[in-house]
């Protein structure tokens, strides 16, 4: 009985194998291959025996002596063949991704081979390219195959160095979802500091960069700690309308009160940090959270303005380590597609997406060249930003109580990201309390606060009144001037304005404003202005 059932599944193999080998002879010969002989060698850009899945890839064949030609060509992937786990006597086949011309005046789709390309012209040349598009993921390996042609009678197929063979690469970038623990053990509960920061700029991903440097921006941190039946967003769902606002607009309002909503009901704590715009892109933001053995995963995430909808972030990622807390964890944040817009680069207009996709990766190694990523290589782009999560105190629970009977009220966090509501706690060995704003209470020589003359801040983190708005800025066209307007405040420290220029004041002797103030209460304001053009703009203007 074995060797009957290894029978037919060799039958099946060779049955499917032999569907799929098509005949690549060049047109009009009669010959027979000959084995290849090393003067001419197929090669994947980027790639050596692992591909990314979904990743674009520029597959080339060349002459390795520097002055050999040939005149016809196909490159052809084919996919693994396993057996159908739904009926183990049918062979199916999984994709091999897609081949296709990267210059179609040279090249063209096969009409004799499935996933394969081939020469549409018969000069002589000594190099060739096209375009590989790897399969998703859980496609296995694929094997890639060349038949190059001399003439019509001498020309070779497969074998050596006209074949590659790759597999799926199983690294993954920092910010894919880890395993859930579903079984979390650990009694004691934790606080975590949250840290964002963007590292986004003309200089690290300057391809398609916004033009205007007071337009890029990051939304604000938002985000939550939560138990493991809640998804706020993940690859391969749909995003809420909160959620849409957030990667489509940097607006964050509606998603945070989604979250507030779900307060009790399988969240924790808010995640809220204020985003940072012109001169503060790589500015950190920060923000607190609780954790418990129920509540143990966290999902944050930073809009991209300007952008179709793309955006930053972690979704469900996992802080219960076995029977320990995660004590620090750095993560490199790559852009998502929130599935909502079809535009392809950063300023694209405005192009719903019906119906509406599911949230995946941006697409990298874009075919089209108006994209920040076209011909981009993931395992080449700088990150966006990054993550840091750190452990900074854990508070001793009875693992005997029943944690859900406690009267306890749920986290949230304010804008300046402290819980509003803690509960006594034992400081874990080794790890210290973070500075937090009630350490900034500025006093006069009188031993009395400092008037606080902005209404918009606090004690903590006391600022002058805004200065006025400056005239509009930009061309002026047709008597109107188009552009941008912006105005400063100043941080106090024992009421005196920080960072205000004052030539008379020793630079050495001034003060130092906290980290915590800078990051959560901006000092420089601009807005989109129109307005018209003063004599002397009209005079440049004629």
């Amino acid at each position: 009985m074995q060797s009957l059932l290894k029978c037919l599944f060799i039958f099946y193999v060779a049955q499917y194998v032999f569907t799929f080998r098509c005949d690549r002879r060049p047109y009009g010969s009669l010959t027979q291959p000959s084995a290849p002989d090393g003067r001419f060698k197929l090669e994947v850009e980027g790639a050596d025996e692992t591909y990314i899945p979904n990743q674009l890839y520029t597959v080339r064949i060349t002459e390795t002596d520097g002055e050999s030609r040939f005149t016809g060509f196909m490159i052809s992937a084919e996919g693994e063949v396993r057996q159908d786990p739904k009926n183990p006597r049918k062979m199916i086949t999984l994709s091999p991704g897609d081949v296709t011309p990267r210059n179609y005046l040279t090249t063209k789709f096969s009409n004799r081979c499935h996933f394969s390309v081939e020469h549409a012209v018969g000069t002589p040349k000594s190099s060739t390219e096209v375009y590989w598009h790897a399969p998703a993921s859980g496609n296995g390996c694929v094997t890639l195959r060349a038949m190059v042609a001399e003439n019509k009678e001498s020309w070779y197929e497969d074998g050596g160095p006209l074949s590659l063979y790759l597999c799926e690469d199983m690294r993954q970038p920092d910010d894919i979802t880890p395993q859930v623990n579903y079984d979390c053990g650990i009694c004691d509960e934790a606080k975590y500091e949250i840290t964002f920061t963007g590292i986004w700029s003309r200089n690290t991903h300057p391809r398609l960069y916004p033009e205007n440097d007071w337009l890029p921006r990051y939304s604000d941190l938002v985000g939550a700690s939560h138990a493991a039946d809640v998804i706020l967003w993940a690859p391969g769902s749909l995003t809420t309308d909160g959620f849409k606002d957030v990667a489509e607009y940097a607006n964050t309002t509606r998603f945070e009160q989604e979250i507030r909503e779900k307060i009790g009901s399988g969240v924790r704590t808010l995640i809220k940090g204020k985003g940072h715009g012109y001169l503060k892109m790589n500015y950190p933001t920060y923000s607190f959270i609780r954790t418990d053995k129920v509540n143990h995963l966290i999902t944050a995430a930073v809009g991209i303005h300007p952008s179709p909808d793309w955006f930053l972030g972690v979704s469900r990622f996992e802080l219960c380590q076995g029977d320990s807390w995660l004590t620090e964890r750095e993560l490199n944040l790559y852009p998502w597609d929130a599935g909502t817009d079809n535009g392809v680069s950063y300023e694209s207009a405005n192009f719903p997406t019906f119906p509406q996709a599911a949230i995946s990766r941006v697409e990298t190694s874009s075919y089209d060249k108006h994209s920040p990523f076209y011909e981009m290589d993931m395992k080449e782009m700088h990150p966006f930003g990054t993550l840091r999560i750190k452990l900074v105190k854990t508070y001793k629970r009875d693992c005997t109580s029943n944690t859900n009977e406690e009267p306890s009220e749920p986290d949230t966090t304010t804008e300046e990201g402290t819980s509003t509501t803690e509960q006594p706690s034992t400081e874990s060995e080794g790890l210290s309390e973070p500075e937090e704003p009630s350490r900034y209470r500025y006093t006069d020589s009188t031993g009395q606060p400092p008037l606080v003359t902005d209404p918009e801040s606090s004690e903590d983190c006391p600022m002058t009144q805004w200065l006025e708005w400056t005239p509009c800025d930009g061309p002026c066209e047709n008597g109107r001037v188009s552009g941008f307007q912006w105005r400063e405040r100043f941080h106090l420290v024992d009421g005196v304005a920080v960072e205000k220029y004052d030539p008379n004041v020793d630079p050495s002797t001034r003060k130092e404003v906290p980290r915590f103030c800078k990051n959560h209460y901006e000092d420089f304001e601009r807005r989109e202005c129109e307005d018209d053009c003063d004599e002397e703009q009209n005079e440049v203007a004629r």
